[in-house]
């Protein structure tokens, strides 16, 4: 599966092809650190995410971090 981050910067707009999900969530909150707007990261279906759901949906939260419930 592959995943495509975009953004729009002074520079003008940026994409970036990434493997995984892990890598498009790290390459979209630097695109975000970098003062890029407009950050979205899409799937293979083509679908586009905000980073935060990206996030939400794609990636796992290793176990010690969640909050014991």
């Amino acid at each position: 599966m592959f995943f495509v981050v975009t953004g729009n910067g002074e520079q003008g707009a940026v994409a970036v092809t990434c493997e995984t999900a892990a890598a498009a969530a790290e390459k979209a909150r630097a695109l975000t650190l970098e003062g890029m707007k407009d950050v979205l990261i899409t799937d293979a279906d083509g679908l586009q995410h905000a980073p935060p759901d990206f996030d939400r949906l794609f990636v796992t939260i290793p176990a010690e971090t969640r909050s014991a419930s």
